[in-house]
């Protein structure tokens, strides 16, 4: 195979970087540990999470020696916010679930407070006029359990949502979900609690509930990205920005979500990336910023290229690192083609290095804090691990299931390619 001239410098650091470059997987590890541990609370909106994380972070950029950007680690915005402080509890007809396990709040879920009757709705109870008008005098007073047929057409999942939002301003809800609970964050709530319930745990025949729920909604949550820069030799102007998210859903109650690979994990890359390059100093500036409020719609990005605290258009490129505690299969590349230079960068270290199964290119995608730069023009592109273990958005992504398989690969390639970078 002919090898281009320009992928010639890459090969070389590539086996350079492979010869050269310690394991970090260890260090990652106690990153993890220490990101999805308890004391940060899930690096949510309950006790602080997320700030007791901002600040682990800005100590461990003094630690490593990163500047601040002028003069400042902090990045500071706000943004409406649901929370659930308060231990929570749910029985049906005497039994009580498990939170995380059996059932879910909808993010968006407001208070409910004492023992219900279960009225049992289907498609036909709210699909005319008079039908839902009858249907809501019934509900009134009580719970409503929503047994809707599994769909992916967008209108009938709107019309869905319409109902129980309509059903939610009135009382209670309890909707029958899939076999998979898979939270989020929300920056509205309704006016009664909404409940999601794990398929197979709520039978049809069931008569009672009693629910305890109280939320906080936070109009003006405080949160902050944090940043932190490692210089170039010889007085480059431009930048590199290396980017995680280090938000994660906090807490539901008593039920932690802890966040690991989710990403604890990218946020462990970002950091073993900053050391490499604060003892080997790049050819162009790299801006390392652990992103606040992913989870909550990317809005710490999105804070970014509106606060502008540097100039955009002195970014030569952006990786974004979310999801990386596996690979057992490979790494995926989100907008590598529109990137297809970056992408066959990646590729060629890889076929010298073979320090990953395989670099899979994918289109573009909204998917993660690389978007809000990508919409600005700023050449950017997000990196995941697939394969290995599959919790999301759940209790069970925890730091003493992931493996962090091809962690020290990864960093290998990442660090190699952020090397020839100029």
């Amino acid at each position: 195979m002919r090898i281009p001239v320009f992928i010639l410098p890459l090969l070389l650091a590539g086996k350079l970087a492979a010869q050269d470059m310690p394991s970090v997987k260890d260090q990652a590890k106690q990153y993890v540990d220490t990101l999805a541990g308890p004391a940060m609370y899930g690096r949510g909106y309950v006790q602080g999470g997320d700030s007791l994380a901002a600040e682990w972070i800005a100590k461990q950029f003094d630690r490593i020696g990163l500047e601040k950007l002028n003069d400042k680690h902090f990045e500071p915005f706000t943004f409406p916010v649901n929370s659930f402080p308060d231990p929570i509890a749910l029985s049906v007809d005497g039994t009580l679930l498990q939170p995380g396990i059996d059932y879910l709040l909808d993010p968006a879920s407001g208070p409910a407070d004492g023992k219900y009757d279960l009225i049992h709705l289907g498609v036909n109870d709210l699909a005319t006029p008079e039908r839902k008008a009858v249907t809501m005098g019934v509900v009134s007073g009580n719970a409503a359990v929503l047994h809707f047929p599994h769909t992916t057409d967008a209108d009938s999942l709107a019309m869905y949502n319409d109902w129980e939002n309509e059903l939610a301003r009135a009382v209670p809800v309890i909707r029958i979900g899939g076999e998979k609970l898979t939270w989020s964050v929300a920056g509205t709530q309704t006016r009664n609690a909404v409940i999601e319930m794990r398929a197979g745990v709520m039978p049809d025949s069931a008569r009672t509930a009693t629910i305890h729920v109280q939320n906080r909604f936070i109009p003006r949550h405080t949160a902050r990205n944090v940043l932190g820069v490692a210089k170039a030799k010889g007085g480059s102007k431009d930048w590199l920005l290396v980017t995680a998210h280090y938000d994660h859903l906090g807490m539901m109650g008593q039920a932690l979500f802890p966040g690991a690979n989710d990403n604890a994990s990218g946020v462990s890359m970002l950091l073993s990336l900053a050391e490499w390059f604060k003892k080997h100093p790049p050819k162009t500036n790299i801006l390392f910023v652990a992103f606040a409020a992913e989870e909550a719609g990317l809005k710490g990005s999105q804070w970014f290229v509106a606060d502008r605290p540097i100039d955009l258009s002195r970014i030569k490129m952006l990786v974004n690192l979310d999801l990386n505690g596996t690979g057992d299969e490979g790494i995926t590349v989100v907008n590598a083609t529109a990137q297809q230079g970056i992408y066959d960068q990646l590729v060629a270290i890889n076929e010298k290095t073979q320090d990953l199964p395989q670099v899979k290119s994918r289109g573009p995608a909204c998917n993660s804090d690389h978007c809000p730069f990508v919409q600005k023009g700023v050449p950017a592109i997000f990196i995941y691990t697939m394969g290995g273990v599959s919790y999301y958005h759940d209790v069970m992504d925890r730091p003493e299931t992931l493996p962090l398989t091809k962690f020290d690969g990864l960093y290998r390639t990442l660090a190699t390619l952020l090397s020839t970078l100029k």
